[in-house]
């Protein structure tokens, strides 16, 4: 037998004497499972990484939902407390940013406003990176799915800050698109402040406008009224009326004692008929414009009555008006104390160097998995071969 030439023997486990090729063929050869299901795959994706994964930057910024109203909002003071230990609650309107951020809207917005889908398709990214990839179709859906792994919204769960990362191929475009990001956040929340505003005052609003409505129905049909009986206040000018018929009865009074005195220490005396005439006189001027005043259709009273019926709904009517002018004032301050913004801790940022491919952590992961499964096959393969020799 030709010494050169080596004959594998799977029961023997050292061969002296054999050169250092023909050992390492034969290692080979009895490891092959390990070396296409373990290092090969290892080995793919090293090449991949070092010869055409496309780097790719992350730019951060830092941001917070504040407000006036302690409901909906951060305070300055909860997240210096947050930040010395102790637990800060977080802001429902916070939620809502991070959801929008990462939401199809915000995406068909950057899309349209700002050109996200040229950004993801840059020449120089690689095939496996850049969309669309090859093995998913064109559409929003796919690229949203994308979007969701390239855009990422974390929440410091010790200061309550909203932390926003976006990962591209350059770095100008990931500071770009974070900061299209933190604009159409400040646009949302200004219509969040807007609609807010417009519920908490509408309903308010609309009660001062059917009560100027009705006032100045009232004051209308005042208007008729005072042509119809052609006063302009019957009340004010019945006081004149009311006065001279006060003074001819006290002028009557007067008369009728000096009629009396006259009967009574001179009855021939010929002034006792000059007062009777000037009593009967006086009687009949007190009847008429007493018939002006009361006792008929045309006099002040019923006039009197239907003013005040219209002056005391115009009243009420004021009444109403300034107390939902002050409640929409209220309403006015509440929805001012309820606004909420945007405030950005920090902005987003250019970087200098990519933060991925990380090679060491993905080869890392590549290997151990394939690893693992392998383990597991060749666990199950001797398992099955025990229990066939069984």
């Amino acid at each position: 037998m030709n010494p050169d030439v080596y004959v594998p023997d799977d029961n023997q486990d050292h061969i002296p004497d054999v050169p250092f090729l023909t050992k390492t063929t034969h290692w080979f050869f009895r490891h092959w499972p390990f070396m296409l299901w373990v290092v090969l795959p290892t080995f793919l994706t090293a090449l991949y990484l070092t010869l055409v994964a496309t780097p790719q930057y992350i730019s951060e910024a830092h941001f917070v939902v504040r407000g006036r109203s302690g409901q909906s909002s951060i305070s300055l003071s909860s997240i210096l407390q947050s930040s010395g230990g102790g637990g800060g609650a977080t802001s429902e309107n916070t939620y809502v940013v991070q959801d929008y951020m990462q939401s199809r809207d915000a995406a068909a917005l950057l899309i349209k406003q700002d050109g996200l889908l040229d950004i993801y398709a840059r020449s120089e990214a690689d095939f496996i990176a850049r969309f669309p990839f090859f093995m998913f179709k064109n559409d929003f859906e796919h690229f949203y799915n994308y979007y969701k792994r390239h855009v990422l919204v974390e929440q410091d769960t010790e200061t309550d800050i909203s932390i926003l990362k976006v990962r591209s191929f350059r770095a100008a475009d990931s500071r770009k698109i974070a900061r299209a990001l933190l604009d159409a956040s400040e646009n949302l929340v200004n219509d969040i402040n807007r609609r807010q505003r417009e519920n908490l005052i509408h309903a308010t609003s609309r009660e001062v406008q059917e009560a100027e409505n009705k006032l100045r129905d009232i004051n209308q049909k005042l208007a008729e009224y005072r042509n119809t009986i052609a006063q302009i206040d019957p009340l004010r000018q019945s006081v004149p009326m009311v006065s001279f018929v006060t003074s001819l009865q006290n002028m009557l009074t007067s008369t009728n004692m000096q009629l009396n005195q006259l009967r009574a220490s001179a009855p021939g005396s010929p002034l006792i008929a000059a007062y009777e005439r000037q009593a009967a006189i006086l009687a009949d001027q007190i009847r008429k414009s007493g018939s002006q005043i009361t006792g008929s259709d045309q006099s002040l009273v019923p006039k009197i009555t239907g003013y005040d019926d219209l002056m005391i709904q115009r009243e009420l009517e004021q009444r109403i008006l300034a107390s939902n002018v002050a409640s929409l004032e209220v309403a006015k301050q509440q929805a001012n104390q309820q606004m909420i913004y945007v405030d950005e801790i920090a902005q987003p940022n250019e970087p200098d160097w990519p933060e991925y491919p990380r090679n060491i952590v993905v080869l890392f992961i590549v290997f151990m998995s394939f690893f693992i499964l392998y383990i597991m096959v060749r666990l199950l393969i001797e398992s099955a071969r025990e229990k066939n020799l069984e």
